[in-house]
């Protein structure tokens, strides 16, 4: 079977392991597929089958810039589009950082197609770390497009030194793979689009989703939030979310992450500070999910 799946509009790559009720691997808008998925497809697919993919303008998968209210939006439509093009009609969600966000927009737009979720290390992007890859992601390259379209991808290729200027490249990267599709939009609506999708995830209300207390009630749904507290992925978080999810359990997966656990160059840092105790716990927790 094609590791690749035409979701809505658009080429999605995807990868699947085991056999067993279907659980959903998760990673932020900020890259697709990485060790850490694999970690967790290889541990999780022993009892399950896992997916994990690259999301639209990650990895593999096809360009995608419209104006969506979030890039998390944007991407929701499209684990719904490969879930319907795969036939899952619902499935158990896990996802590491901006993935657990994710998973629980997901859950909130789309009731009828989770199962259960988990959600590791909820993420404050309205602190100092997370503005500046805010910046970098949306609003630079927003500048950048006031001029032209291919002005913000001239940027993307060289963005300013600093520490998160990586994140500024994945528009280059696209326009490397489809030049046509991404120079054909107006420099203009990418500029507008990019601020609106950099507001929605420098939010305080991100880690909810934007949702209230009264819309997370709602989701009534077994999720595990699990904590790893450094700067930008806060205890208070994962308080607050299980203060207002009903039927949710708190653990913690590590205690609070050191700066150069948080950025380690030489491995995928998804593998330290507390992620592989993650997965114990989630392993704990799906197995007794799915054994009733």
């Amino acid at each position: 079977m094609s590791p690749m799946r035409n979701a809505c509009d658009t080429n999605i790559y995807y990868e699947a392991y085991g056999k067993g009720e279907t659980v959903l691997y998760l990673q932020s808008v900020l890259g697709g597929i990485n060790p850490g998925a694999y970690y967790f497809a290889g541990r999780i697919s022993k009892n399950h089958r896992v997916i994990i993919w690259d999301g639209p303008n990650c990895g593999q998968s096809g360009a995608v810039i419209k104006d969506a209210p979030s890039e998390y939006h944007l991407a929701c439509e499209y684990i719904k589009g490969l879930l319907d093009e795969l036939g899952e009609k619902s499935v158990h969600i896990a996802g590491c950082s901006g993935g657990g966000e994710m998973g629980l927009l997901f859950a909130g737009l789309y009731p009828d197609r989770v199962k259960s979720l988990a959600m590791y290390r909820p993420t404050d992007t309205s602190c100092e770390i997370e503005r500046a890859i805010v910046k970098a992601r949306y609003y630079d390259l927003a500048s950048a497009a006031d001029i032209s379209m291919e002005n913000a991808v001239k940027y993307s290729e060289n963005p300013s030194e600093g520490r998160f200027k990586n994140v500024s490249r994945w528009l280059a990267e696209l326009c490397h793979r489809d030049g046509e599709k991404i120079l054909g939009i107006s420099g203009g609506d990418f500029a507008r689009i990019m601020r609106r999708w950099g507001e929605w995830m420098s939010s305080p209300d991100f880690y909810r989703g934007h949702m209230s207390d009264e819309e997370l009630g709602k989701i009534n749904i077994p999720v595990l939030i699990c904590t790893c507290p450094d700067d930008y992925h806060p205890q208070r978080l994962g308080d607050d979310l299980h203060r207002v999810l009903p039927d949710s359990v708190l653990v913690s997966a590590g205690e609070y992450r050191r700066e150069n656990e948080i950025y380690n160059e030489a491995e995928d840092e998804n593998l330290f500070g507390g992620f592989t105790g993650f997965v114990d716990c989630y392993e704990d927790f799906i197995n007794e999910k799915t054994s009733r």
